[in-house]
């Protein structure tokens, strides 16, 4: 078995799963017993390197109890590859999904790993056939790849992104028509989404404000929450025993409180 927040030894995180999952949440476990709220995302809802998670704090400002279904590098095909994380979410009176992986999702031209959906699997006959100066082989992250292939074409690119696109967008559709509860959809950032550059500088590529725009019939509330204070960096951490690397992309204490309180009055008015 490989957790890969094993790596940190500063913070139990007690990795747990729910309903015959082959995901690994962060836990303590808790009983999906009653009405209870589930928190949806990747790296920032799991909330490496913080004590307490915004699931954490969200569960002593709201009255059901919050599970945390973040899962490190998971985007919409994680939840939708794994029939338990899907069957918890569909479970909870209230679904939090945080919007992102638009570029880890697979589509006609790439797929991801189903788990780890940063990951590279490989290349579809039609993007080497739109590509065939590329050498795949020693691809192994999204971000790698979409990296290289911009930077040979940025015409032919395009095809890349209105295609990731148009994916991402279904399968969000798919997976809020598998919900039975309200549900959230969050944008929790560093930065606004971005209007449409769809340039890999982006903190989440390809996601823009009209793409998650066109989201909104089918979500209960739309919620975008930009902390003045992000990084993992703050009074009281020690850099020492983080991944230093990480640190500016990952949000700290105060964000998660922050997110935390805005998504408490958003649930407050919906149940």
């Amino acid at each position: 078995m490989t957790v890969s927040s094993m790596g940190d030894r500063s913070i139990d995180y007690v990795p747990c799963r729910y309903n015959g999952s082959r995901l690994y949440f962060r836990g303590p476990s808790k009983a999906l017993r009653g009405s209870y709220i589930a928190c949806l995302g990747g790296c920032d809802v799991y909330g490496r390197y913080v004590d307490q998670p915004l699931s954490d704090i969200l569960n002593g400002l709201v009255a059901p109890s919050v599970i945390n279904l973040g899962v490190e590098n998971a985007g919409v095909d994680a939840y939708l590859n794994d029939a338990g994380a899907l069957s918890t979410a569909a479970g909870a009176s209230v679904a939090i999904i945080q919007m992102s992986g638009c570029h880890n999702t697979s589509n006609r031209f790439y797929t991801v790993h189903p788990r780890r959906n940063d990951r590279f699997l490989k290349a579809s006959s039609r993007l080497r056939a739109l590509y065939p100066e590329m050498d795949f082989t020693e691809v192994h992250f999204t971000r790698h790849l979409l990296g290289r292939l911009e930077e040979i074409c940025a015409e032919r690119f395009l095809e890349i992104v209105d295609e990731a696109q148009r994916a991402w967008r279904s399968r969000m559709v798919q997976l809020m028509r598998h919900l039975s509860g309200k549900t959230v959809l969050l944008w929790f950032a560093p930065r606004p989404l971005a209007e449409d550059s769809c340039g890999m500088e982006e903190v989440d590529p390809f996601l823009t404000s009209s793409l998650v725009g066109t989201l909104q019939p089918h979500a209960d509330r739309m919620v975008s929450v930009v902390p003045e204070t992000w990084g993992v960096c703050e009074a009281g951490t020690s850099p020492a025993d983080l991944q230093s690397a990480r640190l500016a992309q990952l949000p700290g204490t105060g964000a998660h409180q922050r997110v935390a309180e805005v998504l408490a009055k958003e649930i407050a008015a919906l149940v």
